[in-house]
């Protein structure tokens, strides 16, 4: 009985607090929005940092094999938004106050000045929008340095240049990626900035149809990121790469069927061809050999197309089957 009438009470208090309105106060305040003011902010569409890549205040990836020219696609980045440019590689450029940061763990003053004299040749570059990009070669606290950066300043950009070098714990270990992103996940979601992380592909998917599931290490690293591009290198012509959308999160999958053929020039920068090529025909034919073995080891048909799929393999069991007969 006694439970009874408790029950009810507290069903009471309810009943009566419902009619009360939502109120939050103190630190609360802050952290809880109502639905009603995120509608009235009137966003249609989401905004982009460069069109069609880079969701802007996201946490985005650029990755791919070593030896890609990974690391100059996104310097060459970081000098278009500084300079100001409506456009990088073809694609509309949305940069606010022209402020990037550029956290080199790989490259030192020496290498960074090299390409950057290679990149403007002949050109004079202006030093003042120069100035505007900003190069970080220590990573000591540098989770707080970056904080400190911009709460005190507008930076549209923030890139870091490797993934591998900051992330201490085991990249298998989703737990371990998502607390680690989780920081600079801060970041973004405080101060609205764009983080770009430069990372690696797995060895053994050199040469599969560009993928998600190519990237090296835990799937939590991918989840965390709103848009993964990819840089490949063309089959036939060593100039040439293919840039691929392997995730968007707010982008059509039919936009995200064919690769952006950029040619890598002798000023260590990319320029767009113009010309698109179908994901699927990148891969190279090798993996048909690998696709036997597991077959002569006992796999069946759909297991053997589904090991190939966690590859970057676009491939299913009745394809396998007539390719392999």
């Amino acid at each position: 009985m006694l439970i009874t009438l408790k029950l009810e009470a507290m069903e009471t208090d309810r009943n009566e607090m419902s009619n009360l309105p939502f109120e939050v106060k103190g630190k609360l305040k802050k952290l809880l929005i109502g639905a009603d003011i995120i509608k009235n902010k009137n966003y249609s569409e989401i905004e982009y940092l460069v069109e069609e890549l880079i969701p802007k205040g996201t946490l985005c990836a650029l990755v791919g094999e070593s030896d890609t020219g990974k690391s100059s696609l996104l310097r060459q980045l970081a000098v278009s938004v500084v300079y100001g440019d409506d456009k990088f590689l073809g694609f509309k450029l949305n940069d606010s106050c022209r402020n990037v940061v550029y956290v080199s763990t790989e490259d030192g003053e020496m290498a960074t000045s090299v390409w950057l004299n290679t990149y403007f040749g002949r050109d004079s570059a202006e030093d003042e929008k120069l100035s505007k990009l900003k190069f970080i070669y220590s990573v000591d606290g540098i989770v707080k340095n970056l904080t400190e950066v911009v709460s005190n300043n507008c930076v549209d950009l923030i890139i870091v240049d490797s993934y591998a070098d900051l992330f201490n714990g085991s990249m298998n270990n989703s737990n371990e990626v998502r607390s680690f992103l989780n920081l600079y996940d801060s970041i973004v979601k405080r101060f609205g900035v764009t983080v770009v992380f430069l990372h690696n592909t797995k060895k053994a998917s050199a040469g599969m149809v560009p993928s998600k599931n190519s990237i090296l290490g835990s799937q939590g690293f991918e989840a965390k990121m709103r848009s993964v591009i990819m840089l490949t290198k063309d089959k036939e012509d060593s100039s040439l790469r293919h840039l691929c959308v392997v995730k968007n999160n707010y982008m059509p999958e039919y936009n995200k069927s064919e690769s952006y053929v950029l040619k890598f020039n002798k000023q260590l920068s990319f320029e767009n061809t113009g010309d698109r090529v179908q994901l699927n025909n990148l891969a190279d034919e090798d993996w048909i050999e690998e696709a036997k073995r597991l077959r002569k080891e006992g796999n069946s048909l759909k297991d053997t197309a589904e090991i190939l799929k966690k590859k970057g393999v676009k491939t299913s069991k009745s394809s396998l089957g007539r390719k392999l007969n």
